[in-house]
Order: structure tokens, then sequence, then C-alpha cells
């Protein structure tokens, strides 16, 4: 699996590199790119950015501290930890996403509680539903530009 992710990236890398040579002036969301060669490669399933990421890291993490004879519990809790520390930020729609697929994942496999996990996806969806959509972004441009402390001021012939 690790080899079919390593040539995947780097068909991305060179599909990045022939946009960028072509002229390409926005480039896709990385998950999304990967999602397309994968799909052009033929890897099914394919595999989800950031959920590679969160379980690599959760699987170096213990298989390291297993093999220093560390006490299961730490190894646990410190996985946990190692597995979290990875997961985006919930700063675009994209990211958003990609949290909310770690964090289902990780409670698939038990690596996040269930609480947790619950508590973790509101923040996802508090998170997105903070985000400005394109619509609410021009209305409020429009809305700015009614106020009436952006309207230059009308002469009031009362006041003269």
């Amino acid at each position: 699996m690790e080899k079919d992710i390593r040539k995947v990236v780097a068909a991305a890398k060179e599909a990045m590199d022939a946009a960028e040579r072509d002229g390409m002036l926005e480039p896709e969301p990385i998950s999304q790119l990967f999602q397309k060669i994968g799909r052009f490669t033929g890897m099914y399933p394919v595999p989800h950015l950031g959920v590679e990421i969160c379980c690599g890291t959760y699987l170096a993490m213990t298989q390291q501290l297993t093999e220093k004879k560390v006490r299961e519990d730490e190894v646990s809790r410190i996985g946990k930890a190692a597995y979290c520390s990875v997961m985006p930020r919930l700063s675009d729609p994209e990211s958003i996403r990609e949290f909310i697929a770690c964090v289902v994942h990780g409670m698939g496999i038990g690596v996040i509680p269930s609480a947790e996990g619950a508590r973790l996806l509101y923040g996802a969806q508090v998170a997105y539903s903070a985000l400005p959509s394109p619509k609410s972004r021009k209305k409020c441009r429009k809305s700015a530009q009614n106020t009436p402390g952006n309207q230059p001021p009308t002469p009031n012939p009362s006041i003269t």
C-alpha cells in the first residue's frame, strides 16, 4: 500500500509540474488531485490523504513504542496523541472534510473514543457553518455599500 501511495504522489507531482508549465493559475486542493490521480492509475479504493497521514503517524508511533517495550496503555495514549496531532486544521472547506474523514476513521479503528469523536465532529460542523459562502461574501459587500456609515453625507438644509 505504501509503495502505491508513493507512486500516486510521484504522479501527482508530475501532474502539478505539468500544470505549472502549462500556466494553470489556480491549483486544485491536493486531496482532489490525489483522488483524480488514484482513479487515473486504477487504484481502488483511492486512499484518503488525510486519513493516510493520520494512520501512518499513528502506526509509526505505536510500532516505535512497542519495540521499546513501553507499557500498552502508554502506547495507546501516545499513539492517539500522534494521530490527533496531524489532523488537518479547520481552516477551509477542504480541510474540514479531511478533518471529518480523520475523525470518523479514528473512531472506526478505536483511536478516538465515541464521545470525543462526537465533540470533534460538532466542532467541524460549527467551523464549516462559520465559513462564508461565495454568495454571502457578495451579499456582505453589497450590504456594506448600502449602510448609512458608508454613504457620503447629504447636506441638510435645515442646519444651514
